[in-house]
């Protein structure tokens, strides 16, 4: 399995804006809250911590499933060189619905959080504050469009397996999924569905909306001692 860079990705908190959420064992630790203390409470700087956090949470929650997923597809591309081929099929379109029907199911809420932000540039009479905002909810798009286009690739290969079933017989099943003309591609679903790549483009994007959120905090909600 591909250990995704989430080190350097991490959300902020405003004190008194939003609760800390508690570590759950399923969340990875690089995957937790930073907390900045010692801010300006406004209707600006509220606005950033209550929506970049609602949703970012989320899109790590489905990094994390997308990490299951890649391990399915891996199994997938093995599951007829196994005796047990059909049980192994059948385990792995179960566990990629799950992970997929997960993932779908959260996306109308980061995009509705990804708006608001968006609308926080109003809040602010300083230029440099609405653009900088702007740029962040740019980024945090771009990583939403891309769980969002994944989701939707992988939810036909869900809808493209649950309509096949493999056949009793192995040597057939190996007959028709290993044509010798076939692109190798076509043999990986991972690089047919350009998988990891579009992944690194999740990563950095959201990277890149987090060390500007932290910086546009830092800057301009923070409270200078």
């Amino acid at each position: 399995m591909n250990r995704r860079a989430y080190g350097a990705f991490f959300a902020f908190l405003l004190l008194g804006a939003a609760p800390v959420p508690s570590p759950t064992p399923s969340m990875q630790p690089a995957s937790q809250l930073k907390t900045i203390v010692n801010v300006r409470t406004t209707p600006f700087c509220n606005a950033i911590a209550q929506h970049f956090n609602a949703a970012v949470e989320p899109m790590l929650a489905n990094d994390r499933d997308f990490d299951q997923v890649d391990v399915q597809l891996v199994d997938l591309n093995d599951v007829f060189h196994h005796p047990d081929y059909q049980i192994r099929y059948a385990g792995i379109r179960v566990q990629l619905l799950k992970y997929v029907d997960r993932i779908r199911a959260s996306l109308p809420q980061i995009q509705q959080q990804i708006n608001q932000l968006r609308d926080g540039e109003k809040l602010t009479k300083d230029p440099q504050e609405g653009k900088q905002l702007h740029l962040i909810a740019e980024k945090l798009q771009q990583a939403y469009n891309k769980q969002f286009q994944l989701a939707t690739d992988l939810t036909g290969v869900v809808q493209t397996m649950m309509s096949y079933e493999p056949p009793a017989d192995l040597d057939i099943a190996q007959s028709e999924l290993a044509e010798q003309s076939e692109p190798k591609d076509m043999k990986d679903l991972k690089s047919y569905l350009r998988f990891n790549g579009q992944r690194d483009v999740i990563d950095q994007s959201e990277n890149a909306a987090a060390d500007s959120a932290i910086d546009l905090v830092q800057n301009h909600c923070s409270v200078q001692k």
